[in-house]
């Protein structure tokens, strides 16, 4: 009986070993990407910059709840286009503007937040798939006097999980978690009833957001749960066509995200060479974008040039390009342009400063124009002379100091440039570095435990450095540049498949 028993128990923790070391094996995209956010440190030379940003924040405070905008870019009144109607989207955008805000600035928007947030059809977890299209002040520039498609069912389809991240992104960035408790039982039931079709690269920061939540309250079970779920959107996102599989399908054809607009389906063929199908980066945020980086550089890249070919002036306003983006026979780029190429220039490709702030001499497309003013936001933080990224779990998110307008002109560098071949990376990957001002530096690679993997001895000068990873487990690697102080100067992630 008592060997019997010694058999059962050894089984059942068998089990559990086993069980739980699939789990980490499950994890280790997500444990890689999960709970680390940048934050620059001084910035230079963008004082004109965030006076035009206080300057347009001030119109929205001025205004009050703005409706989603309508674009009118074609001739047939049926073909309604909207943007910035799902419940809560404001939030992203206040959340990076945020530190650049004076004093008072930051109490009103403080207050305008939490009316946001306290009205049914406008806080993110809404059961209303969109706001009302008839309530709040109109974003667009000028007088209209009928808003065709308010009852429309335009865009019913199209991802909003991304706006839970805008809750703990203004949350985080503002200081005021005092706001997570007031609203997580609310924010927890939207999550549940919206991770499913948190698939694309702009939504997948949904689940980031829940597991920042969740990790806040103490919530194990759901941290836990929302980690999961990152991990197989991030495993099926290292091929992106996935990604657009899902934009124009959905799970049934008519839930289609992108493929379902009155009369201007996106991924229908007659749109081929018109239009720039970048809206699997819609919404996209730093920490999956670093992501794209360091797993899918060549993939995006390759979309990216392909799209800037197709629209070269993407970056101004509605420019009188002929793709079909707003009903068949419209002529104009809305600003949703800016939220699919701008982020793939900041983050991923690591675009010089001052070519980003030359993408800025366009405007908005009307008062809070989302993906225009959060590009502005991340070009200002473009101008920093360093960034780090921090443990979001312990580390609040730091005062940006704003440096004087004297000096020269900074231009963002990375100090290592990372490309992976094969594209994800399988036996090797190549390492090409860029010395620091501080002159020759040192790196090394962990696993995700810690456990040191390789490193150099003498300190490395700018080159190139082939790593072999055959015989490495699967799994997620750090790999950290130092300086000869032993100062962290970056963190990358090597994957190996």
């Amino acid at each position: 009986m008592n060997s019997r028993c010694a058999a059962i128990c050894f089984s059942l923790l068998w089990s559990l070993l086993t069980w739980h070391c699939h789990l980490q094996a499950q994890t280790s995209l997500a444990s890689a990407y999960a709970w680390h956010f940048p934050a620059p440190d001084t910035i230079r030379q963008a004082d004109d910059l965030i006076e035009i940003l206080r300057n347009e924040i001030d119109m929205v405070l001025n205004a009050g709840h703005l409706a989603p905008i309508r674009l009118m870019y074609g001739d047939l009144y049926w073909e309604h286009y909207f943007l910035y109607q799902e419940p809560g989207r404001i939030l992203i955008t206040l959340a990076w503007a945020w530190p650049y805000l004076t004093v008072e600035q930051q109490q009103e928007v403080l207050n305008y937040v939490e009316n946001e947030l306290a009205a049914t059809n406008y806080a993110p977890w809404s059961p209303q798939f969109t706001m009302p299209r008839d309530e709040g002040a109109r974003r667009e520039w000028y007088n209209a006097a009928d808003i065709w498609g308010v009852d429309s069912n335009f865009g019913d389809f199209r991802p909003r999980l991304h706006t839970l991240y805008g809750f703990w992104l203004f949350c985080y960035r503002s200081g005021q978690t005092d706001l997570i408790p007031l609203y997580y039982n609310q924010a927890k039931s939207f999550y549940q009833l919206q991770h499913n079709r948190a698939k694309l690269y702009g939504d997948i920061c949904g689940h980031l957001a829940m597991a920042r939540l969740a990790a806040y309250m103490g919530d194990d079970i759901q941290r836990d749960f929302a980690i999961q779920r990152l991990e197989v959107e991030l495993q099926e996102g290292l091929d992106i066509e996935n990604k657009h599989a899902f934009a124009r399908d959905g799970f049934l054809g008519w839930d289609a995200p992108y493929n379902r607009s009155p009369g201007s389906p996106m991924y229908e063929s007659r749109k081929d060479g018109w239009i720039y199908r970048g809206f699997i980066f819609l919404n996209m945020g730093p920490e999956v974008a670093r992501f794209l980086r360091d797993s899918c550089y060549q993939q995006v890249d390759s979309m990216h040039q392909y799209g800037k070919n197709l629209l070269p002036l993407w970056w101004m306003m509605q420019a009188p390009y002929f793709p079909r983006w707003t009903g068949d026979e419209s002529i104009g780029v809305p600003s949703e342009a800016f939220g699919m190429y701008h982020p793939v220039e900041n983050w991923i490709l690591d675009t010089p400063a001052s070519q980003l702030r030359r993408y800025m001499r366009s405007s908005p497309t009307g008062i809070g124009d989302c993906y225009w003013l959060e590009a502005l936001a991340q070009t200002i933080e473009a101008h920093s002379t360093s960034e780090v990224w921090i443990d979001v779990r312990d580390t609040p998110f730091p005062d940006i100091v704003i440096g004087q307008s004297t000096g020269s002109h900074h231009i963002k560098k990375p100090v290592i440039d990372i490309r992976l071949a094969p594209n994800p990376a399988s036996t090797s990957v190549a390492i090409e570095w860029v010395s620091p001002a501080g002159g020759p530096v040192y790196w090394q690679i962990t696993d995700q435990q810690g456990k040191l993997m390789s490193a150099n001895v003498e300190p490395t000068l700018p080159a190139t450095r082939q790593i072999m990873l055959a015989g490495w487990p699967k799994g997620a690697y750090t790999l950290s540049t130092y300086h000869k102080a032993a100062r962290i100067i970056e963190n990358r992630i090597i994957i190996v498949q």
